[in-house]
C-alpha cells in the first residue's frame, strides 16, 4: 500500500464569501496507508472549514487542533494554504504551516522569493498560532508550490534533486504557461530520480498571472 497510496494532498477551495481561490498544498509525515487517511480528513476538514471560516488564521489554528486530537500517534502534517483575491495588485494571502516554502518568481526583476513557514507543522501541541503574510503578484509572476517529494528526489548516488536546480527550471520557463512550467518541472525530476533506490510522493502546483 505505501506505493500505492500516499499522504500529499492539493486542493482548489471556494471562500464563504466567492470573492477568492483558496489553494493547498499539504503533505503528511507517514506513510501509506495511515498518511492516506491523514490526507482524506485534511481535504474533508479545509473543504468544510473554507465554506464558513472566513480568518484564514483561524482555520489553520482550528485544523491544527483537529489533528492533534485525531491522530494520536502520527499527527504530523504540513500544509500551505493560498488565497488569491480579486484585487488589482494580485494580492496573495497566504498561511505555510511548517510546509515546503513556496517559490515566488517576480516577472519584473527575476528574482525568486520564498513563502517560509508563518507557523509550526500541523499537529505538534494542541494550541499553535499561524501568522498570515502576503505576497502580490505582478503579471508574468510565478508561484510554485510543492512538496518534499519533488526537492528531495535522489538520483541513484543519493544526491538531492534540490531547491537550486528548481529554481533555474523556473528562470528557464518562466515565459510558458502554468501547465507547460509544471510538465518541464515533473519530468525533470522523474529524469533526475529515474534510478533511485527510494521515491516519495511527488506533488506539484503552479499559477501564473497572466
Amino acid at each position: 500500500p505505501d506505493s500505492i497510496v500516499g499522504g500529499d494532498y492539493f486542493d482548489y477551495l471556494s471562500t464563504a464569501e466567492n470573492d477568492r481561490l483558496g489553494v493547498v498544498i499539504s503533505d503528511a509525515a507517514s506513510k501509506g496507508l495511515p498518511a492516506a487517511v491523514q490526507a482524506l480528513f485534511v481535504s474533508g476538514a479545509m473543504r468544510m472549514g473554507v465554506s464558513f471560516e472566513t480568518k484564514m488564521s483561524s482555520l489553520i489554528g482550528r485544523l491544527n487542533t483537529l489533528i492533534y486530537d485525531t491522530f494520536p500517534h502520527e499527527r504530523f502534517v504540513s500544509l500551505c494554504y493560498c488565497e488569491l483575491t480579486h484585487s488589482a495588485n494580485g494580492l496573495v494571502l497566504y498561511a505555510n504551516a511548517g510546509h515546503c516554502p513556496p517559490l515566488h518568481y517576480r516577472s519584473a526583476d527575476g528574482h525568486i522569493a520564498r513563502l517560509e513557514p508563518t507557523g509550526g507543522i500541523l499537529g505538534i501541541v494542541a494550541e499553535q498560532q499561524f501568522r498570515v503574510e502576503n505576497i502580490n503578484m505582478g503579471h508574468g509572476d510565478i508561484l510554485v508550490m510543492f512538496t518534499d517529494g519533488i526537492t528531495e528526489a535522489q538520483d541513484r548516488t543519493g544526491t538531492l534533486y534540490g531547491e537550486d536546480r528548481l529554481r533555474d527550471l523556473l528562470r528557464m520557463y518562466h515565459t510558458e504557461p502554468a501547465n507547460v512550467i509544471a510538465q518541464a518541472i515533473l519530468e525533470d525530476v522523474q529524469q533526475f530520480a529515474a534510478n533511485a533506490r527510494y521515491s516519495d510522493d511527488k506533488t506539484l502546483i503552479v499559477i501564473r498571472r497572466d
